[in-house]
């Protein structure tokens, strides 16, 4: 992730393609690494959905038709706050119901654009994009945050299948058993730490295999 913020950092605008997108990149991606929601959720939000005084945004264009709110890190603010400060001196029309993310032309971003940055973004990260649906993707920011999450909570002493609900609501997911399999990706990624979850919580919902 590092490696791809500083790249995303190092970024510069093409002034003669009034439609690109490269000037949200360093605060999306960070966005969407901090929060976990999905990329069109985010190039959905509005300048009213995103509370930089409190730091907090309003979900309300999502998959599974529910609004949630989400809070989110101080850094992250800092961040979304700097791209506030440039977006807005660009001469363009804005209002409260205006697209928080924007192209250089002030029309929105769409989802293709932004695929195609993140896959320059991995090539000068040096990152291999195998694609074919392995990634990494956009969407694969999601399931980093997740993961990390759940890592994060373990090593201070909470109880992972406690803060399941809490990730479970924090990602919009419609039920446990949707974010359990991230239980399942923190264990293999951070053994050491997830061996002090009694083992027999993997299995509170198991994977099934059709025959």
């Amino acid at each position: 992730m590092k490696q791809i913020f500083n790249v995303c950092d190092g970024l510069r605008c093409d002034r003669r393609r009034m439609n690109t997108s490269y000037m949200i990149m360093p605060s999306l991606i960070r966005l969407l690494y901090g929060t976990g929601i999905r990329i069109g959720e985010a190039l959905c939000l509005k300048v009213k959905d995103i509370n930089l005084q409190e730091n907090f945004l309003m979900v309300r264009d999502t998959k599974n038709g529910k609004e949630r709110i989400i809070p989110f890190s101080k850094s992250l603010s800092s961040v979304l706050q700097e791209y506030e400060f440039y977006r807005d001196k660009m001469p363009l029309v804005r209002s409260k119901n205006s697209f928080f993310f924007i192209q250089l032309n002030g029309k929105p971003c769409i989802s293709h654009s932004i695929y195609i940055r993140f896959q320059y973004i991995l090539r000068q990260a040096n990152i291999l994009f195998t694609g074919g649906h392995c990634g990494p993707r956009v969407h694969d920011l999601r399931h980093t945050f997740a993961v990390h999450s759940l890592a994060m909570m373990a090593d201070s002493g909470m109880d992972i299948y406690c803060s399941l609900p809490i990730l479970s609501t924090y990602l919009g997911h419609q039920s446990l058993e949707a974010t359990n399999q991230y239980v399942r990706l923190t264990a293999e990624q951070y053994p050491d730490l997830i061996k002090q979850t009694d083992e027999i919580y993997f299995n509170i919902f198991p994977q099934f295999t059709q025959q």
